[in-house]
């Protein structure tokens, strides 16, 4: 199943003008920030702390505008081994973000719909 929440989400794309990305990131879909870290050497890590301190959000959401999708992966691992956010790309499959927060896909989907639901206590 690709994209329970393509629905939710759309299909999201860049701002006229703005150069290509590997990871764009945000608290809504709507305004997700690109992140300078083509080679996933850690600019991510930072972007995503910033982006909890500063918006608090339940949800982050993580996007490419290529097809490599090998930055997405690493900063949703990031957000699995931090706890406390859901992260939702909708360009992966379900079964396979699930996989990296370590839940099966009907948790995963769960605490994407309600953050502070009872799924919520696996992330």
């Amino acid at each position: 199943m690709f994209g329970f929440f393509k629905a939710l989400t759309g299909s999201r794309q860049r701002p006229e003008g703005e150069d290509q990305c590997n990871l764009r990131i945000g608290g809504h879909p709507d305004h997700l920030r690109p992140v300078d870290d083509p080679q996933g050497l850690g600019a991510y890590q930072l972007a995503i702390e910033a982006l909890i301190r500063d918006e608090s959000p339940e949800v982050i959401y993580l996007r490419s505008d290529t097809e490599d999708m090998s930055v997405v992966r690493k900063a949703l691992g990031y957000l699995s081994r931090i706890g406390g956010q859901v992260g939702v790309a909708d360009q992966l499959p379900d079964e396979e973000v699930a996989a990296i927060f370590g839940v099966d896909v009907r948790s995963y989907q769960s605490a994407v719909v309600n953050p502070q639901g009872d799924a919520a206590a696996y992330g």
